[in-house]
């Protein structure tokens, strides 16, 4: 029986470790999208002043940001090693989950900074700054638009289709349900909420971007709450 405890509690503790794990993968792929979308704004910028060469300044700015990359990298793949080491030996499908969320996170990091160069090179010169960029109204090319599309209507519902039915147990499918549960109720009171305070005179024009990022967000939240609580 004692047995018994210890091992549920080392399954606990190892469970919350490996949230604490993805929490910082989330975060440090957070730090380099916001990073490149920083990066791509200064040469949008120096180009739209005329290019030519770098001044001094201009390439110790961009080795820090080089720097902040090389770190952020670093420490998604030290949190990857802790993952694998973790307590007992991952399975194949815990594996396979694992694989599948990074590379979707580093496909996500992808297509942000893609959009963010491609916005930032339509902004006027008083438009918001590039780390907004990507949720701007600005126009994209279709070379950018294309592509976008594809792996957003063809690839996406694959990769969801096999996450669902190949690489979750039933925990994790739970706590994915709720969060779907909670963003749809929050999705339900808050859109036609922010409407009507918007026709009040209290908020400003409903943004479909943001109400789409609340509703992410707070799935996200929830999924993650449920699975390494």
């Amino acid at each position: 029986m004692t047995d018994l405890t210890e091992a549920r509690m080392a399954k606990i503790e190892d469970e919350g470790s490996n949230g604490r794990n993805v929490l910082w993968m989330m975060l440090a792929g957070l730090g380099i999208v916001m990073t490149l979308g920083a990066i791509a704004g200064f040469i949008g910028e120096h180009q739209s002043d005329g290019g030519g060469a770098l001044s001094g300044v201009a390439i110790a700015l961009l080795a820090g940001f080089g720097a902040i990359i090389a770190g952020l990298s670093y420490a998604i793949w030290r949190n990857v090693k802790k993952l694998k080491s973790t307590g007992e030996p991952m399975t194949k499908r815990e594996k396979l989950n694992r694989n599948i969320i990074v590379g979707l996170g580093l496909l996500g990091g992808i297509m942000g900074v893609v959009l963010s160069t491609s916005s930032v090179g339509n902004m006027p010169d008083n438009g918001p700054s590039s780390l907004s960029a990507i949720f701007s109204s600005g126009p994209i090319p279709l070379t950018v638009v294309i592509p976008f599309v594809f792996v957003w209507v063809v690839v996406m519902p694959v990769v969801a289709w096999f996450w669902h039915t190949r690489a979750i147990d039933e925990q994790e499918a739970s706590a994915y349900r709720d969060g779907g549960y909670y963003a749809a109720y929050a999705f339900l009171i808050l859109a036609p909420l922010w409407w009507v305070l918007w026709r009040g005179g209290f908020l400003p024009e409903p943004d479909g971007v943001a109400i789409y990022l609340i509703f992410s967000l707070i799935w996200s939240a929830i999924w993650f709450w449920k699975k390494y609580r």
